[in-house]
């Protein structure tokens, strides 16, 4: 009796991307099914409809294409950091509510991956709206681009801090939603990264005469400042680019916080009953 031929097994293909990416394909292939997109086009496409028009006209003065060129940076940083704070103050809150995120902790996948996951997903989401609305800007005034007395350094050193911005803004939003309801989270975040500065310092003006003023200060001396990584005005207004050690001293100052706030959303994360 002929022995039985041995069929050959078929190959399994495997994904080669690691949890965290294969979490974070998921959720950027939500985001960009969200309204908040299609909204933020509108905002940027007024602009460019204002800055052509400009153009057309022949208003070229210096001081109306930098007017120009700083509202069309501010919206980029801006706009950029608004759908990053709504993406990542929902995600996880969202799921939860939706009973969605059950089914993908069933698998065999770390709750720090879908952490991570949503983390990359969350500011390659950012990133993509601020590179494409910065681009935008940039090419409608490209002939006078940079304008006398502006450093091209400078912009640089601005766009890598502004990345580096919103992958804080993500960590903090990822944070906090998870012991914070999603509204009081998006009014909390975005009070810190556009109007940080002045409450502190109205905190401190008050507090400053109190026995316990020094500790308050010590205290919001520890919260990250985003007005320290958000410099695309300074570039607009003609200041030098930043020495090599300041740079790196604030790559750092943003880096550190946005790994020890994902270590926090990790933790908290594994411990949470869902």
């Amino acid at each position: 009796m002929e022995s039985a031929a041995i069929q050959p097994r078929p190959v399994e293909i495997e994904d080669q991307s690691g949890p965290p990416m294969l979490v974070a394909r998921v959720v950027w292939l939500e985001i960009r099914r969200k309204e908040e997109y299609l909204a933020l086009f509108i905002l940027m496409g007024l602009y460019l409809m204002i800055a052509i028009g400009a153009r057309l006209v022949g208003d070229n003065r210096e001081e109306s294409v930098a007017l120009m060129l700083n509202m069309g940076l501010f919206l980029s940083s801006a706009l950029a950091a608004i759908l990053t704070l709504l993406t990542a103050a929902g995600l996880i809150p969202s799921e939860i509510e939706n009973r969605t995120l059950y089914p993908l902790l069933a698998k065999p996948v770390y709750r720090r991956d879908v952490i991570l996951g949503k983390f990359f997903a969350t500011v390659c989401a950012g990133l993509f709206v601020f590179g494409v609305f910065t681009l935008l800007t940039l090419l409608t005034w490209v002939q006078m681009f940079p304008m006398p007395g502006q450093d091209l350094l400078m912009f640089i050193q601005a766009s890598v801090l502004q990345v580096i911005a919103i992958s804080l803004l993500a960590s903090i939003a990822l944070l906090m939603s998870l012991k914070i309801p999603k509204a009081v989270t998006i009014l909390a975040v975005s009070l810190l990264y556009f109007a940080g500065d002045p409450i502190f310092n109205i905190v401190r003006s008050m507090t400053r005469d109190l026995f316990f003023g020094k500790g308050i200060d010590g205290l919001l001396s520890c919260i990250p400042h985003f007005s320290k990584l958000t410099l695309l005005q300074r570039f607009t207004d003609g200041a030098p680019a930043l020495g090599l050690g300041e740079f790196l001293g604030l790559c750092l100052y943003g880096m550190i916080p946005t790994l020890v706030f994902l270590g926090l959303a990790s933790h908290l994360f594994e411990r949470r009953e869902i």
